[in-house]
């Protein structure tokens, strides 16, 4: 009985949940110029399903619809091929979660959003999330330093909150941990099978960050704030798709 709640609860917030995000690099080609992304998504694809040590040419080019001629007219390797898919895909998530915070009108409203964004995203393309956020780790050094480079840039964007308070100081790591702690949750969800609910992290998440930046009051006024988020974000995926 608790087996099948748990599988009505994941299917009702699947039905809830808009259309997963497009692969970015898909739109507005023509038929012929859209053969390197296909590959590209095909790798994530692949390597969040199976597991990136588990994947083979292969298997990419299998999800592609394409030839290993062609993977290797683009490609140099599946190493090659992952660095540069990585590049791209977490280029565009960047670009969704900032841009989505930047759209509101101060730094909680966009934090509020941003997370919910990341989050709802997550859900929707679990495959591409845990070759983003879990897979990685097992590629080479090429992927793992645009890892590093994208948990930089992610918690960069998080510190803007000094400019905004300039009268309160959490030490200069407050970022850093901050992204790393919600990398790590996610990823456990993620490795847990646990896609569908990846968005019921938001109240949490923003309870611990506002509270390193603003304190334990607005922390907690965070709290309720989360459900009118995660609505915003659903609404705002479903247009951008």
């Amino acid at each position: 009985m608790a087996s099948e709640a748990a599988e009505a609860r994941a299917s009702g917030a699947a039905a809830d949940r808009p259309a997963p995000p497009s692969w970015p690099a898909l739109r507005d080609r023509p038929a012929r110029a859209q053969l390197r992304p296909r590959i590209l998504e095909a790798m994530l694809e692949a390597s969040g399903e199976l597991g990136y040590e588990q994947v083979a040419v292969r298997h990419v080019v299998e999800r592609s619809r394409s030839s290993r001629a062609t993977f290797y007219k683009h490609f140099e390797s599946k190493d090659d091929c992952f660095a540069q898919a990585y590049e791209e895909a977490s280029e565009w998530l960047y670009r969704r979660v900032v841009e989505a915070a930047a759209r509101q009108p101060s730094w909680r409203e966009g934090l509020r959003a941003g997370l919910a964004e990341l989050l709802e995203i997550c859900a929707g393309r679990p495959a591409l999330a845990r070759a983003l956020f879990v897979e990685v780790h097992a590629a080479d050094e090429r992927a793992r330093a645009r890892r590093t480079e994208l948990m930089r840039r992610f918690a960069a964007a998080l510190d803007t909150a000094r400019e905004q308070f300039p009268d309160r100081s959490p030490p200069r790591v407050t970022g850093d941990f901050m992204v790393g702690a919600i990398e790590n949750l996610i990823s456990a969800k993620l490795m847990a099978g646990d896609a569908a609910s990846v968005p019921d992290l938001l109240p949490g998440l923003l309870h611990f960050v506002v509270m390193q930046y603003l304190g334990e009051e607005a922390a907690w006024e965070e709290m309720t704030a989360a459900p009118l988020a995660t609505w915003t974000a659903r609404r705002s995926a479903a247009a951008a798709v």
